[in-house]
């Protein structure tokens, strides 16, 4: 007869018994070429008055010292995780969620930071919320490479919102949203085949399934740089990709919309590729606008869009 330490089910019991308990959040950092940024990123979570958490890390096949920069944070809920190949954010924020132990996801874009009690006031919410709440997502400032005030982000969404999110995204970054990780699992995780528009398809997937409420205070740095390539938001192709295909996959939700409610959503539609300089879709999305309000003032709309069209054409400066 082998001994008692041989058992293979006590082996096993016992290595159960040597992990640590799943925290409460994982938080799910992708990065990409950021090593310069990433020090605070991480300091900004390792503040947070919520200490019951794992910080994931997911290194996009980044080719500057970004792993360097990690492992020399001596915190052990620190954890890194790197791609062979680079595969985008929507498949690193993925990752991340497989890496992950907690029963609520929390994610922060690598040159984003938070408030100190960002995810205790969300995780809070949620708990007074109830089951029935499956995001709770926060307000933003953003702010320039000096740090300086740029804009806000201050919409207040409650409860079944899918409709309000169809229109426009007024949930934004990811950096802003904690996820009840059954519900976020239930929709499948992040679309990787989308260039841009991931934060808020995912939102919509999430607002069909759960209730969403909002801490209303500005607990979120959103880092605005134009000139980082690796930015979506700084790439013309990315953005249009992405919007024609939010366009194309809830087809069937926009047409349903109210008419007020559906020419707002294509008139956001429209100011995306104006910006872009993408004359096809502003032709195509133009028509459209025209058919739905039809009122003299679509005419208009569409003419302006096409203007500005040209004129990011001609100077090569792209953006909103």
């Amino acid at each position: 007869m082998s001994r008692l330490i041989d058992d293979p089910e006590i082996a096993a019991a016992r290595e159960v018994l040597r992990r640590p308990p799943a925290p409460l959040v994982s938080v799910v950092i992708p990065s990409y070429n950021r090593g310069h940024a990433i020090g605070a990123c991480i300091a900004s979570v390792l503040a947070q008055t919520l200490e019951d958490f794992e910080l994931v890390v997911v290194d996009d096949a980044s080719t500057d010292d970004t792993r360097a920069r990690v492992a020399a944070i001596a915190d052990p809920r620190v954890r890194y995780v790197a791609h062979a190949t680079n595969r985008g954010g929507a498949a690193a924020r993925n990752t991340g969620v497989r890496a992950a132990r907690g029963d609520f996801i929390a994610f922060l874009d690598s040159d984003d930071s938070w408030s100190p009690r960002k995810l205790e006031r969300q995780i809070a919410l949620l708990g007074e919320r109830g089951p029935e709440y499956g995001v709770a997502y926060t307000w933003f400032i953003g702010r320039d490479k000096d740090g300086r005030e740029v804009s806000r982000s201050d919409h207040s969404l409650d409860g079944s919102v899918a409709d309000a999110l169809l229109v426009a995204n007024y949930v934004g970054t990811f950096s802003s949203i904690v996820v009840r990780r059954d519900v976020f699992e239930h929709v499948g995780g992040l679309d990787e085949s989308l260039r841009s528009c991931q934060d808020w398809d995912l939102s919509i997937r999430l607002s069909r399934v759960t209730k969403i409420c909002c801490v209303e205070d500005y607990l979120v740095s959103y880092f605005h740089n134009g000139a980082d390539r690796h930015r979506i938001s700084s790439n013309p192709a990315s953005l249009i990709q992405g919007h024609r295909r939010m366009l194309e996959k809830f087809a069937d939700e926009y047409a349903r919309l109210p008419r007020d409610k559906a020419a707002q959503a294509l008139k956001g539609f429209l100011d995306v590729f104006a910006g872009a300089g993408s004359f096809a879709d502003v032709l195509r999305l133009g028509r459209r606008i025209v058919a739905t309000t039809r009122r003299p003032g679509g005419v208009v709309l569409c003419a302006i869009a096409m203007a500005r069209a040209a004129k990011r054409r001609m100077t090569g400066q792209f953006g909103y």
